[in-house]
Parts: C-alpha cells; sequence; structure tokens
C-alpha cells in the first residue's frame, strides 16, 4: 500500500497521552508575594485539572512530580489540531490544560488558589500522529518556581517550559 493510501484521511482523530514533568518546585510552604497581605500558604499541592476540578494531588516533597493527561486530538487543515477530552480546556483554536495549585483552607479542605496554563496549539498534526502511533513521546518539561519563589502560575516563559516530541 501506498504511503499515500495508508495515510488516515484528513479530519482523523487520535488518542494522545501527554508525560507531564514538572521541577524546579516550591515548596510546600510559601509567603505569596503578589498578594498585599502577603498570605502565608501552608501544605501546598500540585495538581491537574479535570474539567472544573483538580485531582492526583501531590505534595511537593519529591521531584519529579509527574501526570500522564490523555487527549483525543482532531486534526485540522493545514495540520493543525483540536485537543479535546476532560483535561483540555479554553476556545478551540486556543486550547491548553491546566496544572493547579492548591492548600488547605480554613475547613481543611484543599483550596486551589493558583493555575499554570500549558498551550497544546502549537503542537502539529504530524507530531501528534507519531506520538500516537507509538514512534514518539510527547512531553512537556516544566519549572515551577517563579522568580519570585512563589509557585508559577499564567502562562510559563519560555525559560520554564520545554516540550520535547
Amino acid at each position: 500500500m501506498s504511503a499515500e493510501r495508508s495515510r488516515k484521511p484528513a479530519g482523523s482523530e487520535v488518542e494522545v497521552e501527554v508525560e507531564v514533568v514538572c521541577r524546579d518546585l516550591p515548596g510546600s510552604r510559601f509567603d505569596d508575594t503578589a498578594r498585599p497581605a502577603g498570605e502565608r500558604y501552608h501544605g501546598v499541592r500540585l495538581g491537574i485539572q479535570r474539567g472544573r476540578d483538580g485531582e492526583e494531588w501531590t505534595a511537593l516533597d519529591r521531584e519529579p512530580v509527574r501526570f500522564h493527561p490523555r487527549f483525543r486530538v482532531k486534526e485540522l487543515p493545514g495540520g493543525k489540531t483540536r485537543f479535546l477530552g476532560p483535561y483540555a480546556q479554553g476556545p478551540a483554536d486556543d486550547r491548553f490544560f491546566y496544572l493547579v495549585w492548591a492548600a488547605p483552607g480554613k475547613d481543611g479542605e484543599l483550596a486551589m488558589f493558583r493555575r499554570l496554563k500549558v498551550r497544546l496549539g502549537h503542537l502539529r498534526w504530524d507530531q501528534i500522529a507519531a506520538a500516537a502511533d507509538g514512534k514518539r513521546q510527547l512531553a512537556v518539561h516544566l519549572r515551577l518556581t517563579a522568580e519570585d519563589g512563589c509557585p508559577l502560575c499564567a502562562t510559563p516563559p519560555a525559560s520554564h517550559i520545554e516540550w520535547r516530541i
């Protein structure tokens, strides 16, 4: 069979796992310099957001922390992709997933206080197809301590994120 005929038709959908490797963790206690009152956090945990809730809460006493979210990925015209599933967040043309920070509240329950947005839209269909076929692993390596020593939030700067495909 020719390569052309064995290629999946445009609009294909595959399932792919992203290995999320988290290093340079900020620790389980810190003073939040970004807040006027300088809030103190103790017992900080890192998780991944699925739907609207955080899960897989992990203590920050070991490195690396790893997550393995699975996505359905649809091929779009021009080699672009659309990530789908419970971990995919954001508008159709700018998908991402969240890592979330939480600490025990006054009631003792974990309460999320920051999120880190890891964008997915730059990943091309050929990269996704290779990862789905098992020819390559799709991984993102993140350094999770911000310059001020607090947990990294918002969109990570280029110095704190590395995609390996």
